[in-house]
This record gives C-alpha cells, sequence and structure tokens, in this order.
C-alpha cells in the first residue's frame, strides 16, 4: 500500500470521522459521552484494520 493513495486517505478521513460522529450526537443531546467515547475508541481500531484487510484481499 502506497501512502500517496488517493482512496486510502479518503478510507482514513472517513473511518475518522465515523470515529467522532456518535460522540458528537450523544454530546449534542446532552447525555455523558464516556462511554460512547470508550466504546468507539475500543471498536474502531479492529474496524479499520478489517476494512484495510477486506481491501487488500480484493485487490489480490
Amino acid at each position: 500500500m502506497d501512502l500517496s493513495d488517493v482512496a486510502f486517505w479518503a478510507l482514513l478521513a472517513i473511518a475518522i470521522a465515523g470515529l467522532f460522529l456518535p460522540v458528537a450526537i450523544v454530546w449534542w443531546k446532552g447525555r455523558p459521552i464516556g462511554p460512547i467515547a470508550v466504546l468507539s475508541f475500543v471498536f474502531w481500531p479492529g474496524a479499520l484494520i478489517l476494512a484495510l484487510r477486506l481491501r487488500r484481499q480484493r485487490n489480490l
């Protein structure tokens, strides 16, 4: 994977936005963000790794 690949950076930008979107929604509704932030930070790296692996398998 080349770091100059535009698709990789687009995927990373969408993944980072997906990390903060649930936290922002919960904060906007006025509820405690702690549990949602922890869940987001726990599951986000695994989801990103899975997406990159699936992308790599499709390219083979």
